[in-house]
């Protein structure tokens, strides 16, 4: 079996560089096709930060990546591969747990079982539910819209009821957002799900 095949050195070699600068594996994809097979890397924060990686970060990370590589025909073989490193991008599907904790403050759109689809700023996630804000945005005169009569403006979703969810491009997040991200955190703990954990 080669290196590309097992996967568990350039793993456990990803991991170790990686946590030196502050950045987790997300994936690792291997592309072969007629000419060099082609590693792809997908970093990203530890799930207990917000926001996206330092390009400078992913950069340093990638030459200590290829360095490690270098050195070390365990790691991919010693044949010629074409290593990248990269982040997961906006467009990435959510789909762990991680990746919500990691999107805690942005707007997401998602579709849950049972067919209802929310555009709603995630503010918590605690044990497997997630905390949100519904924003239901504008119309095309860029007039606020109003959410239908009945709806909870705070929903609470268990992520296991999630069907597809992916983070809305945004270019003006709320100015209170730490605090909204801060009072979410405690009445998220106040949640009755969050007590029979406990």
């Amino acid at each position: 079996m080669s290196a590309l095949d097992d996967q568990t050195i350039l793993r456990e070699t990803a991991t170790r560089v990686l946590d030196a600068h502050g950045l987790v594996l997300e994936d690792v994809e291997i592309r072969r096709s007629s000419g060099m097979p082609q590693v792809r890397l997908v970093v990203d924060l530890p799930e207990d930060q917000l926001g996206s990686a330092d390009l400078d970060a992913v950069a340093d990370a990638s030459r200590a990546l290829s360095e490690a590589v270098d050195a070390d025909d365990a790691v991919l073989g010693s044949a010629p591969v074409l290593l990248e490193v990269t982040t997961p991008g906006v467009d990435r599907a959510l789909t762990e747990r991680r990746h919500f904790r990691r999107s805690r403050g942005r707007l997401l759109a998602l579709d849950t079982v049972d067919g209802t689809r929310y555009r709603a700023r995630l503010l918590a996630v605690h044990g497997e539910d997630l905390h949100l804000r519904q924003e239901p945005g504008r119309d095309d005169r860029g007039r606020p819209l109003k959410l239908p009569q009945g709806t909870p403006e705070r929903p609470v979703i268990p992520i296991a009821e999630v069907t597809t969810a992916r983070v809305e491009v945004e270019f003006d997040p709320p100015a209170d957002l730490a605090q909204l991200l801060a009072d979410a955190e405690t009445t998220a703990a106040d949640h009755p799900a969050a007590q029979k954990e406990s």
